[in-house]
């Protein structure tokens, strides 16, 4: 297949006056498959660390898109963290998993950020609406309401940890 970027995948001796490039990393389609995927391409991504070069397909899924149009799927780490995804990965693979594997991960992708959207992007507001609810039980002593500001503790507890690798990645 053709391929964008750099058109050298492998070098020695870099920024040496012995520097030497070569192509040896290649993708190899069939005709059928490229007809199948027509808008597929190959893309030579340069590393800091080995001598030879990353290549990515890509198929060009439309969750995957870039530009303008709909913000493409982003995997957000945080999401490990909440129950709720395993549920939400396994519900959208049951449902297509007779359609394929292209059609199982768009669908996947799409219901992850159906799942994900604003609940992981506003963790501030959350946390202070946790934060407010345990301020409102902190005087009380009964056992129902220590029960309740402990849950909090741990729910306010993961929203964090959350957020945290939120901004990490």
């Amino acid at each position: 297949m053709a391929m964008r970027g750099h058109q050298f995948t492998w070098e020695k001796s870099k920024g040496t006056s012995n520097w030497i490039e070569e192509r040896l990393d290649k993708v190899l389609t069939t005709a059928s498959w490229g007809d199948v995927n027509h808008h597929a391409d190959v893309q030579n991504i340069l590393t800091r660390t080995s001598d030879h070069s990353a290549l990515f397909l890509s198929i060009n899924a439309p969750c995957m898109q870039r530009g303008r149009g709909p913000r493409g799927f982003k995997f957000e780490m945080a999401w490990l963290l909440d129950e709720g995804c395993r549920e939400v990965v396994e519900t959208a693979w049951q449902d297509r998993r007779t359609e394929g594997l292209l059609n199982c991960h768009q669908y996947c992708g799409h219901s992850l950020m159906r799942w994900g959207g604003d609940h992981f992007q506003k963790f501030g507001d959350r946390i202070k609406q946790l934060r407010m609810k345990q301020d409102a039980i902190r005087h009380r002593r009964d056992p129902d309401a220590i029960t309740e500001f402990r849950n909090l503790k741990i729910q306010l507890s993961q929203l964090e940890a959350q957020e945290d690798i939120f901004w990490r990645q």
